[in-house]
């Protein structure tokens, strides 16, 4: 279990040995395996099981229940909740990188995405983002400019996924600052308070956290492969009880 103040970061991966594959299959919940069998895309299909599976071993390693028993459901805007308050989770995927934010006692959000080169950010910073930001997007050396968009719009939608609402409605988030920074928005449509966190994420990709409320937190980082967690359960050892990655330390401010 997270202790008070951390944030467990998981990087799931999603090669899907078909053992393993097998397995996630069966943990699945009907509504589940009906979301997944929509996708026509068979990598799509594939990457939601790598996913959904995944986040059910590690929750139920967390609570001591077998996968397929963990209550997950879905809120309003597609967000995954527990029918119990106790804990508190979110995931996002981009390419080949999938990151699940587990902690407890504060709402959390996690976003990852991946750079791609080419694309023009600054039409879209200067019809979606407040004013200072896009000409923040706009002023960054061109080598850089899709590094700095990526890392106001994760802030962003890690936010709007804490709140639970869309991410239209939190595009004027004001994120701009250093890593740990508050973000809120008096009178906005999601007003807030978030702390910040920006993510150790792999090359080309940009992530961040957002815990609900004001005070800082430590991110502990954990990497398990799917036939990992499969194999942990095997031998009755909660997947939650790997070794950490790393731990980042609480922001200054």
């Amino acid at each position: 279990m997270p202790a008070p103040g951390v944030v467990h970061v998981w990087h799931l991966g999603l090669d899907l040995p078909p053992q393993v594959a097998r397995t996630f299959e069966e943990v699945l919940s009907p509504t589940e395996r009906a979301r997944r069998d929509g996708y026509a895309d068979p990598a799509v299909r594939r990457r939601f099981l790598a996913v959904y599976g995944s986040l059910r071993f590690v929750l139920g390693g967390y609570r001591g229940e077998p996968p397929a028993r963990v209550p997950l459901r879905t809120g309003r805007w597609g967000k995954p909740l527990l029918d119990d308050g106790a804990w508190r989770f979110n995931i996002s995927h981009s390419g080949r990188c999938a990151l699940l934010a587990v902690t407890t006692g504060r709402d959390v959000g996690v976003d990852v995405e991946r750079a791609h080169p080419g694309r023009s950010v600054e039409a879209f910073a200067r019809r979606y983002f407040p004013p200072a930001e896009a000409r923040l997007v706009a002023a960054s050396p061109p080598t850089e400019r899709t590094a700095v968009h990526l890392t106001l719009w994760t802030r962003k939608e890690a936010c709007v996924k804490a709140a639970g609402d869309r991410l239209l409605n939190g595009l004027d988030l004001p994120v701009a600052g250093p890593d740990g920074l508050l973000v809120h928005r008096p009178g906005g449509r999601i007003p807030g308070p978030w702390r910040v966190r920006d993510l150790r994420v792999p090359p080309g990709y940009r992530g961040a956290v957002a815990l609900a409320g004001t005070e800082p937190y430590d991110v502990e980082y954990h990497h398990r492969r799917p036939a990992d967690l499969t194999r942990a359960v095997v031998r009755g050892t909660p997947p939650s009880h790997g070794r950490p990655s790393g731990t980042d330390g609480p922001p200054e401010g």
